[in-house]
């Protein structure tokens, strides 16, 4: 029995027996989380409906199944571990394994496709991208960590049949509880239970307190200095670019070439294939052979990946060494001087776009890839984004833009290419007039 000279030996017992099942369970239901969120497989629906049977695995399934492993007989019989602190590890771990498992899944597969392709086009490096996947479904995974912890210290069939309840050796809070009411010291099981309680509860505030708290998040801009060289001279192919999507040809055996102190906008119907063209310029559809650390994008409805305005502008420092952070200077070419410690999901849809553009800028790359990178823009603000976008290209950059405005076309481009169907077609073409008149909705 348990009594106040050997309370806090079982309490540190039990933290330590639940402890290292969730941090096992955690490692190694986070690896697997993470490569089933990222791969495409036909017997994915398959595997998830077993995790998540396993959901309600029978602790006495469990405690069986480890006796007779661990046993003198069992497979791991020579390990020594049945009626030891290791043996009810080893239950708990795989008892909680499928609940941290299924959740932490769930969490990372709602991190946007979208989100996963911003990584890409950057060009971070799985182990970036590992754990920027895990900082945007943190929240969920916190959960699925608490869940399984509550679980553990919770669970009392499996270790009392691996562990034996030996006293001073084996012996935890819940099974505590079970013997003390045994012997009909019910007050003493109920000041055990009520101390199990105060742990959980603890745990799940200083959890949540994690999930919530904001000191990850930067709130003061980069002051270093900006590395704004000029770019070599150079020339760009893209060749025989094809993309096909269930069966249906989005862009057909198209071939495009960029230079440097270029800019070339790209115009077509809804439709016609300018968005998916643009995703093959940067390495995000079909076959393009240019280097994507060579080329930065925006998308037509860019997404943000960070929690603030300054942690977002200081992304691409963090992810390249190479870079400086150079925040400050980025914020005051749209406007974000002060707004360093907003929250993302705060900013209206114009922000949101020239903060994207910004983003892009950082990169410092040779090649800008805009889909429709005004469109929620107003007039000043468009202005603002022209004229960085000239004066990307008098540092030898190259822009390829895509626009459905041809008064927009005319001002910036050096060049005008045509796309219908997914082919180009010639300047004098019916449709590429009627577009360039704007009879037709780019």
């Amino acid at each position: 029995m348990v009594d106040s000279t050997n309370l806090w030996d079982v309490v540190i017992r039990t933290l330590i027996t639940s402890g290292s099942a969730t941090i096992i369970a955690g490692v190694i239901g986070l690896g697997c989380a993470m490569f089933l969120a990222n791969v495409d497989w036909k017997v994915k629906p398959i595997l998830r409906g077993v995790t998540q049977a396993l959901y309600g695995l029978p602790p006495v399934v469990v405690g069986v199944a480890v006796y007779i492993a661990l046993s003198k007989d069992g497979v791991f019989g020579s390990l020594n571990w049945l009626f030891t602190i290791q043996g009810m590890i080893i239950a708990q771990t795989l008892l909680i394994f499928p609940l941290v498992l299924g959740i932490s899944w769930s969490a990372l597969e709602r991190v946007s496709s979208e989100k996963r392709e911003v990584f890409k086009v950057m060009n971070a490096s799985r182990k970036q991208r590992f754990f920027l996947e895990m900082y945007c479904a943190r929240r969920g995974i916190t959960n699925a960590i608490l869940l399984g912890f509550g679980r553990a210290i919770a669970e009392v069939g499996a270790v009392m049949m691996v562990g034996g309840n030996i006293a001073e050796k084996t012996r935890v809070l819940t099974t505590s509880v079970v013997l003390e009411t045994s012997v009909g010291q019910l007050d003493a099981a109920l000041l055990l239970g009520l101390v199990l309680l105060i742990i959980s509860l603890l745990t799940a505030f200083g959890l949540q307190f994690i999930q919530y708290i904001r000191f990850f998040e930067q709130e003061s801009f980069g002051s270093e200095d900006v590395r704004e060289h000029s770019f070599d001279d150079f020339v760009v192919k893209w060749e025989n670019m094809s993309v096909v999507k269930d069966g249906k040809t989005i862009i057909k055996d198209c071939s495009f070439e960029l230079s440097n102190n270029e800019i070339v906008a790209l115009m077509g119907e809804s439709g016609s294939g300018k968005s998916t063209l643009l995703r093959t310029f940067v390495g995000l559809e079909g076959n393009s052979t240019i280097p994507t650390d060579d080329v930065a994008y925006v998308s037509q409805n860019p997404v943000l990946v960070m929690d603030t305005v300054a942690m977002e502008l200081e992304l691409s420092s963090n992810l390249h060494d190479d870079l400086p952070n150079s925040g400050e200077y980025f914020a005051s070419l749209c406007g974000f001087e002060e707004k360093g410690g907003q929250r993302t999901d705060s900013l209206s849809g114009g922000e949101v776009q020239r903060l994207a553009f910004l983003r892009a800028l950082t990169m410092n790359r040779k090649i800008l890839v805009l889909d429709e990178a005004t469109s929620e823009l107003d007039g000043k603000s468009v202005g603002q984004i022209e004229q960085l976008i000239v004066q990307f290209k008098n540092r030898g950059g190259g822009v390829v833009f895509a626009t459905h405005n041809p008064f927009q076309a005319e001002r910036l481009a050096d060049r005008i290419l045509y796309i219908h169907d997914g082919e180009f077609i010639d300047g004098n073409h019916e449709i590429a007039q009627q577009i360039r008149r704007g009879e037709r909705i780019g």
